[in-house]
């Protein structure tokens, strides 16, 4: 994906983007656009080795997407951990808190999964654990 001023690596494996074109287009590629957009939702799908999560912010004066992929997820649980812990510390100072918590909820239990993701997705890697 091509980097502007809308979307960041925030490390190697982990990419976000508020550019709501990518995220609108990534949606459509993968049959995930929401049908309904009177409230918040979060839309989390693979393609390939990627988890891709879209946060979707619905009130007037805040209206739009992001978007959080963590590439070669079930090998870069350290990833999901930081946009657990990111999502976290939103928490804490109280933004956006129903929203967040269900991205949490999905990102942990990807952390959990992430053992039976790598062992079909990676049959070589099936018994190493991340570093």
């Amino acid at each position: 994906m091509k980097a502007n001023p809308l979307s960041w690596n925030l490390t190697p494996n982990l990419y976000f983007t508020s550019n709501e074109i990518e995220i609108i287009d990534c949606l459509a590629d993968h049959q995930e656009m929401p049908v309904k957009f009177e409230e918040d939702r979060v839309i989390s799908f693979f393609n390939t080795t990627d988890l891709f999560i879209v946060l979707y912010f619905s009130k007037e004066d805040d209206r739009g997407f992001q978007m959080y992929i963590i590439r070669d997820f079930s090998r870069n649980v350290r990833d999901m951990i930081l946009l657990y812990q990111l999502f976290d510390k939103l928490i804490s100072d109280g933004l956006r808190v129903n929203i967040l918590q269900k991205a949490q909820f999905q990102i942990n239990h990807m952390i959990y999964m992430a053992d039976t993701f790598r062992a079909m997705i990676h049959k070589d890697l099936a018994d190493q654990v991340e570093d």
